[in-house]
């Protein structure tokens, strides 16, 4: 199952409404480049986990080979409904030119939001807390490292390394209804019923399944506890190790996420006292956009120094 972009996974299978996708990544630069694959049942998806694998070893002329083998465990993720109700009272649908038309100038702001709060919970919710999750575990020492804030007031960068089969959004294909990104049908059949309060008008219903699949210790990892106001902040060493510990390649499927403040703050650091203008330049450029060619992608989606204290130990 190859990887593609939300973008491309959409324009692929919702024809009808091409713009449904502009309006869901209009303001969600993280999302619009995550990779996402179809799942292997529908509402639902299997993935293997290496969880032992032997190497094949030299041996003299003549003597046996070894033998080797490598052994899995069968994970399921489930896709979560993404979807919502739209009502419009029939006297307004009216003055509006119609219930189609208010629909259709309604959705643009609503999908807009529901990107915006997808990317959030991606971040956080799957990719942030699977990695503090395994280092809590004890399933590995390293992918997690804490910049030393202690109130409520922090960021955090996290690294993700995406990877076919390992660590990939999930959609259903079967989830895109009449060639939209999402399956979107007129409530009692189009007709006017009480929406509510005894008024009467009509309602459209749009869903869609996403998910996220993730497996291992090597592809994702995370900064925790940034505090900006309190000067704790990540050394390079520890984005350094961040980066080696999720294996990062110069492939493009290797990110760093973060607030567009730390992104600001990674300017400040490592890159103010290193600009250098002449009398014609009119242009202070101090954002760092890579760390050792991983690019670095910001969100003003993300929480601005609203995060808790991660507690590691």
């Amino acid at each position: 199952m190859p990887l593609d972009t939300l973008r491309t996974v959409a324009l692929e299978y919702s024809k009808k409404q091409p713009k449904q996708i502009d309006h869901l990544t209009e303001e969600t630069p993280i999302l619009d480049l995550i990779p996402f694959s179809s799942t292997t049942h529908d509402m639902w998806h299997v993935a293997e986990e290496l969880t032992n694998a032997d190497a094949m070893g030299f041996v003299a002329m003549d003597a046996p080979l070894p033998a080797v083998n490598s052994t899995t465990k069968l994970i399921r993720f489930d896709l979560a409904k993404m979807g919502g109700q739209m009502t419009v009272a029939e006297d307004k649908a009216r003055q509006y030119g119609g219930k189609e038309k208010y629909f259709a100038d309604r959705s643009g702001p609503v999908l807009k939001n529901t990107g915006m709060n997808t990317e959030r919970v991606i971040v956080y919710d799957n990719l942030r807390q699977y990695a503090i999750d395994r280092f809590r575990a004890g399933a590995t020492t390293k992918t997690v490292y804490d910049a030393g804030g202690t109130g409520s007031a922090n960021y955090s960068i996290i690294a993700v390394r995406f990877e076919e089969g390992v660590c990939s959004g999930l959609y259903n294909p079967k989830g895109f209804g009449n060639g939209t990104m999402f399956d979107t049908t007129p409530i009692n059949g189009g007709a006017l019923y009480d929406i509510g309060g005894g008024v009467l008008g009509y309602g459209v219903r749009m869903k869609s399944d996403l998910g996220f699949q993730l497996t291992g210790v090597r592809n994702v990892g995370a900064i925790v506890n940034i505090d900006i106001a309190n000067n704790k902040l990540p050394t390079d060493t520890q984005i350094d190790d961040l980066l080696a510990d999720v294996r990062a390649t110069g492939s493009g499927r290797t990110m760093l996420l973060m607030h567009q403040r730390v992104q600001n703050l990674l300017g400040r650091t490592f890159k103010k006292d290193r600009v250098q203008m002449r009398p014609e330049d009119t242009n202070i450029t101090r954002k760092v956009l890579a760390w050792d060619g991983v690019p670095i992608l910001s969100s003003y989606n993300l929480y601005d120094g609203t995060e808790g204290r991660v507690i590691l130990s």
